[in-house]
């Protein structure tokens, strides 16, 4: 009884008074359970939440390590907040040089990925021959990605996107689908990766390492590590790009219809105030351009090659007009989505098909 009073108060385990072995009420039969432990205030043990009765267990199981040296717990989130997850895989040695017990875990918790080293991190997969178990450690020096990442380690596709506003196109794509009744990505055993721009390819690379199956979505207005792209190709690798010398938002500009790129033109004003707009279409024109001028020319259904171009320059001036998650999941589902039928030129659409087959698995 000492030591399961020791254990709940190390491990944050609400139980009143001094723990006490007293004739359980609910007990029908005369049998060993009828013996049950109790709090100061006699309530059985056995009534504590399932997250208390899980994280008091396994603490106790690590008291008595020299006699019964391994614990099988499975779905070790079950019943706990996040930070008596972490406690509960510090109790059982996670961070020890040396555990006191082996321990078999499953987890779906991305915060039980992220609190284990990669050392310590088996994959199962389902296959056409039974279940394969990675181990993590293998991949190499991954750790970063999957502490950064770790939702990404309980999906069974990886699409990494140059930067945020990537990932927000996608997010409202695959919202919009939804809408339609396609299944989403989350359906689909597929997560989104925010490459951080430079990082793209190294972290690619990482899921790649991994056994995940892994797509790049990256700009191509300037030049990427290419030995990095030429070796995630080579081990298997795809990737998705916009035409050459675009980035997302030159595309979005090229290829929309001229009522599209007015809403596109509108949101920016939401977002960013008509001033702000007003003054990057004249600094990137250099002064070639007002946008009352242009909004003019879309509200009469008329926008040239050579405007379009500004405005995607433009819409990317200091910290852009749609570069946030947020923004750009708003105008890929509302403003995006709607108009892709009436795409007639550019990558836009052949690279959100192409994207969408990979995710479809088609």
């Amino acid at each position: 009884m000492t030591a399961v009073q020791t254990t709940a108060g190390r491990l944050g385990v609400p139980i009143a008074g001094q723990v006490q072995a007293l004739l359980d009420a609910h007990g029908v039969n005369v049998t060993g359970g009828t013996i049950s432990l109790h709090s100061g205030d006699g309530v059985p043990l056995r009534g504590l939440g399932l997250g208390s009765v899980r994280l008091l267990v396994a603490g106790l199981q690590r008291h008595v390590a020299g006699d019964a040296p391994m614990i099988l717990i499975d779905e070790l989130e079950h019943g706990l907040e996040p930070h008596r997850i972490i406690r509960l895989l510090t109790e059982l040695g996670a961070k020890e040089q040396t555990p006191p017990l082996q321990a078999f875990v499953t987890s779906h918790s991305p915060v039980a990925v992220r609190e284990l080293s990669v050392q310590q991190l088996h994959v199962v997969r389902p296959g056409s021959f039974g279940h394969t178990v990675s181990w993590m450690g293998r991949a190499g020096d991954v750790q970063g990605t999957v502490r950064k990442f770790p939702d990404a380690l309980l999906a069974r596709s990886v699409l990494v996107c140059e930067g945020a506003s990537e990932v927000g196109l996608i997010r409202g794509l695959d919202l919009y689908r939804q809408v339609t009744n396609r299944p989403s990505l989350t359906a689909l055993g597929v997560a989104l990766v925010d490459g951080g721009g430079d990082t793209t390819f190294a972290r690619a690379t990482a899921f790649q390492q991994m056994g995940y199956r892994t797509a790049v979505l990256r700009d191509s207005d300037i030049a990427v590590h290419g030995n990095l792209e030429a070796g995630f190709l080579q081990a298997g690798g795809q990737v998705f790009k916009w035409a050459d010398g675009h980035a997302l938002e030159d595309e979005l500009f090229m290829s929309l219809s001229v009522g599209a790129a007015k809403q596109l033109l509108e949101r920016a004003i939401d977002l960013k105030e008509e001033s702000v707009v007003a003054d990057h279409v004249r600094s990137v024109s250099q002064n070639a351009y007002q946008l009352q001028n242009v909004l003019n020319l879309v509200a009469f259904g008329s926008l040239d090659a050579p405007t379009r171009a500004m405005l995607g320059r433009a819409s990317r001036t200091r910290k852009g007009w749609f570069k946030s998650v947020g923004a750009m999941e708003a105008v890929a589902q509302e403003i995006v989505a709607p108009d892709l039928h009436q795409v007639v030129g550019g990558q836009l659409r052949p690279t959100i098909d192409a994207i969408f087959g990979w995710i479809d698995h088609v």
